[in-house]
């Protein structure tokens, strides 16, 4: 008869395991995870506002809506130390590692920028132009950090077409580099880039067609929130894959639609 050893499956030595906490990873960061069974649900209050200025027809209009909110019991988490089953007294950097959840405090606030106004009409149409810009800035009250997966600055510039039932859009989408981070997640930095777009639609009495072109010129860029690539394959140990290797964001892409109504 076989001699059968047994894993140690105490709630401690089976969730700080780093493959056990791997499989726990739904943020895309790689890094493992540990659950809290006593953390708390998150509360925010925000104040927020937006001003209009805008023409009596709204062919122009600009709006701006500054916003500064707080969390308690945000959910965050820590770097964890699973020979002690203690938070770990300080950060690894720059590698994969293993978390646990924890209730912190958080900040955020910010700044959206959007408006609109007409360039000319002539034979071949009506022109304008449409603008959105985006700010957010967050923090975590606790330690420091910027929260994960906070966007960057942005901002969509769009020349705006219309003739007949032809709607079209050319846009130039513009974010910069992402360097404000979560150290406790060790997230990545990513940098800035530009895309344009092409969007076209023409509209009859209950169809609509709409199609277009992103990412036009197929410009390679990291996405600043898609995490961290992990599809290397060999993923079951926490380290076994190399750091640091940002989500790439969508090539070029054509698509088509269409919508009827009834």
């Amino acid at each position: 008869m076989q001699n059968v050893v047994f894993q140690d499956l105490t709630p401690q030595s089976w969730s700080t395991w780093t493959m056990a906490a791997v499989m726990n990873n739904t943020v895309g960061d790689g890094n493992g995870y540990v659950g809290d069974v006593d953390l708390e649900p998150e509360k925010a209050t925000t104040i927020s506002a937006t001003f209009d200025w805008h023409a009596a027809d709204r062919a122009w209009e600009f709006k701006a809506t500054p916003f500064y909110t707080r969390v308690s019991d945000y959910i965050d988490a820590v770097q964890w130390d699973r020979t002690t089953n203690t938070a770990a007294t300080s950060n690894a950097d720059d590698t994969f590692t293993v978390l646990k959840y924890r209730n912190q405090a958080a900040r955020l606030y910010g700044l959206e920028l959007s408006g609109k106004m007409p360039l000319a009409t002539n034979a071949w149409g009506a022109w304008g132009v449409e603008g959105l810009l985006s700010y957010t800035r967050s923090k975590n009250l606790d330690t420091g950090d910027a929260l994960y997966n906070t966007m960057p600055l942005n901002a969509t510039a769009t020349l705006t077409h219309t003739l007949g039932g032809w709607d079209n859009r050319i846009e130039l989408v513009m974010v910069s580099k992402k360097d404000d981070l979560s150290d406790a997640r060790n997230e990545i930095s990513t940098g800035g880039y530009s895309l344009v777009n092409l969007r076209g639609g023409y509209s009859w009495k209950q169809v609509r067609l709409d199609f277009g072109v992103e990412n036009l010129f197929d410009k390679y860029y990291d996405s600043p929130t898609g995490g961290t690539y992990t599809g290397q394959g060999t993923t079951m140990g926490i380290n076994s894959i190399p750091w640091g290797i940002a989500v790439p964001g969508a090539g070029r892409s054509l698509y088509a639609g269409v919508n009827v109504k009834f």
